[in-house]
């Protein structure tokens, strides 16, 4: 009796041992259900979160080129009214000049005319200002509006408007220069049929073929740099296409990884030969209990006598009833009906203990090469990161030390024509005039052409003076441009941080998921 209530004991203990077993696998089932939502519902946000996005992306860009579109439009205006302007003043100087030269003996008219023209200068100039005003307050509305839209397309369509003015510019200062030269050529062929012809004045005054020379290789080189930042521009789009591509074959490799590990993790939920047992056991552990008490009923009115304590090994269980009873002396010579069924039972629990070690130790295979494919993509991640970071910087040396040599080539330009402008001067032309005149006694006609000549040398210090002016705004839209580039690649290099941050957040959160579901298995 003693031995077979520890044998009901065991089994009862067995028993709840496998429903707790049962229990947790079925909780553990749910519990995997619930994740495997709780991801398609994060996966679907997310998709709706980036194309609410992409479409608010959209419409605000078209809104910005919209707006961008109208300063420009009132930007070239201001510019139009501007040169006008500066026409005007010139118009109104040189009417000066002439006014002063022809009626030398109405010195009352000419003074009055002189205030009112003083006045109208004086006039003019204050509006040229109020322009250049509203040209500067435009064109910083027109910067700060500039930022805000994508940096690509912005930047492509500033490029290309820079390039087409700085063509328009350097096509009329070619034509300024050259009616200047065909000036200076009339006025050497009315000299050369006089009397001792002064070509040396004329040469003295005649500008230099130097600087078209200067201005076609600046050109060039402005055309170089253009076609350098369109290559850049190019490269910069590849490099980043090329990153979008292995992040999107990772991401695919990863989410393939991820579903098959879930569709391991699941297997044990829809495993039939598991349910099988189960049942199979549930039914073999309620006949063993009644096989056991009617066993107990019996042996009691046979026998009359307790039986001896028996313990049942897993691992012997065929000699759990070998040993014989003290107080009789006689040993069982077979094994009772019920100890069979312990028999089964027990080489049952066995194998169901060998399945669950075999799926502990399939999960902790697929965490380890879990871990292997985290690392992995931790190497590619930094690798791609340090090859992005050597482009970026291999193309900003490139761009610094173009801008470094186009920026050594205009000071040296700017220092050639200031020393030209200062070597000739209207005073020394005056002077070797005056002294012509007195030795050889030309007449007034000579005169004449000697201050038309003085007249043409102001207009030609007068075009340096501005080419100066141009070469200097040249100057500082290769330096707004090289700022311009600089954020660019800023703001393109913190993008892309920030996407890789997003994707290796969702990725740590997708590998902790995942080894919590493991950890309950």
């Amino acid at each position: 009796m003693e031995t077979q209530e520890k044998i009901i004991v065991t089994l009862q203990r067995d028993n709840e041992a496998l429903l707790i077993e049962k229990k947790e696998i079925a909780s553990r089932c749910k519990k995997l259900e619930h994740d495997f939502e709780h991801l398609e519902a994060k996966h679907s946000l997310l998709l709706s979160a980036q194309q609410d996005f992409a479409t608010r992306s959209n419409m605000h860009a078209s809104n910005d080129s919209a707006k961008i579109a109208n300063l420009q439009a009132q930007v070239e205006e201001l510019q139009a009214n501007l040169e006008t302007e500066k026409r005007r003043c010139a118009i109104l100087l040189q009417e000066r000049n002439d006014l002063t030269r022809s009626k030398g003996d109405a010195p009352i008219h000419v003074s009055s005319a002189e205030i009112a023209n003083v006045a109208v200068v004086r006039e003019e100039h204050n509006r040229s200002e109020d322009t250049v005003a509203k040209l500067r307050e435009s064109q910083r509305v027109h910067s700060i509006q500039k930022g805000t839209i994508d940096a690509l397309h912005s930047e492509v369509a500033r490029l290309e408007s820079e390039r087409r003015v700085s063509h328009n510019r350097e096509n009329n200062l070619l034509r300024e220069v050259d009616s200047l030269r065909t000036q200076v050529r009339d006025l050497e062929m009315a000299l050369h049929h006089k009397k001792e012809s002064i070509s040396e004045l004329i040469s003295s005054c005649q500008a230099g073929s130097g600087n078209a020379l200067r201005l076609k290789k600046q050109a060039s080189r402005i055309h170089l740099l253009e076609a350098a930042l369109l290559e850049k521009d190019e490269f910069t789009k590849r490099a980043m296409e090329e990153l979008r591509t292995e992040t999107k074959e990772v991401c695919e490799r990863y989410q393939s990884t991820i579903t098959e590990l879930q569709q391991r993790l699941e297997v044990p939920k829809d495993d039939p030969e598991l349910r099988r047992r189960i049942r199979i056991l549930e039914r073999e552990n309620l006949e063993l209990r009644r096989a056991i008490g009617s066993a107990t009923v019996s042996s009691a009115i046979d026998s009359g006598e307790p039986a001896k304590a028996v313990t049942i090994n897993p691992k012997h269980q065929a000699d759990a009833t070998g040993n014989t009873d003290k107080p009789g002396g006689q040993g069982l010579k077979g094994p009772s009906p019920h100890e069979v069924e312990t028999t089964h039972l027990q080489s049952v629990i066995e194998q169901l203990r060998t399945g669950i070690w075999e799926h502990k130790q399939r999960s902790r295979m697929l965490q380890g090469k879990l871990d292997s494919i985290h690392a992995e993509w931790d190497a590619r991640l930094a690798e791609m990161k340090a090859n992005f970071a050597l482009q970026i910087q291999k193309l900003r040396s490139a761009h610094n030390e173009e801008l470094s040599r186009l920026e050594a080539s205009h000071k040296s330009q700017l220092l050639e024509i200031s020393k030209c402008s200062k070597s000739d001067n209207g005073a020394n032309l005056a002077s070797r005039l005056s002294r012509i005149v007195e030795e050889k006694g030309y007449d007034a006609s000579l005169i004449a052409i000697g201050e038309r000549l003085c007249y043409l040398e102001k207009r030609y210090s007068q075009k340096e003076e501005e080419k100066t002016h141009e070469l200097l705004e040249m100057q500082r839209v290769a330096e707004l441009e090289k700022k311009i580039q600089k954020e660019k690649t800023d703001l393109l290099l913190e993008q892309k941080n920030t996407q890789i941050k997003r994707f290796q957040i969702q990725l740590d959160e997708l590998l902790t998921a995942l080894s919590i579901l493991q950890a309950t298995t």
